[in-house]
């Protein structure tokens, strides 16, 4: 639960107009839209990863988020703890997206 904490928190800090985020947009070039629709995708992306029925919908829609962070990161340099925290987080979306596909149906006995 404390990646989707993290991300929710995150995603809810990009509606923030005078936040770190708008600068951090802005200096990489994207538009204040897309600062504003990442937080959401994040936000919601992150509220749906907790419930078991759309939790693999949550995380495909998070680890794209992380990969898109992860490309604007290093496009613009960023250092190798950012770099890895990010794959991090990608990869436990990834984790719970195929987790969901593979268990999400199946009942426990």
């Amino acid at each position: 639960a404390y990646p989707a904490y993290r991300v929710i928190v995150n995603g809810i800090r990009k509606f923030d107009s005078d936040g770190m985020w708008t600068e951090a947009f802005h200096d990489w070039g994207y538009p204040v839209w897309f600062r504003i629709f990442i937080g959401i995708l994040e936000t919601f992306g992150g509220f749906i990863i907790l419930i078991p029925k759309t939790r693999g919908i949550g995380g495909i829609i998070l680890a794209l988020v992380m990969i898109g962070a992860l490309i604007t990161r290093i496009i613009n340099g960023t250092g190798l703890d950012d770099a890895l925290s990010i794959v991090f987080y990608a990869f436990i979306f990834l984790y719970a997206a195929s987790y969901h596909t593979k268990y999400g149906n199946q009942k426990l006995s």
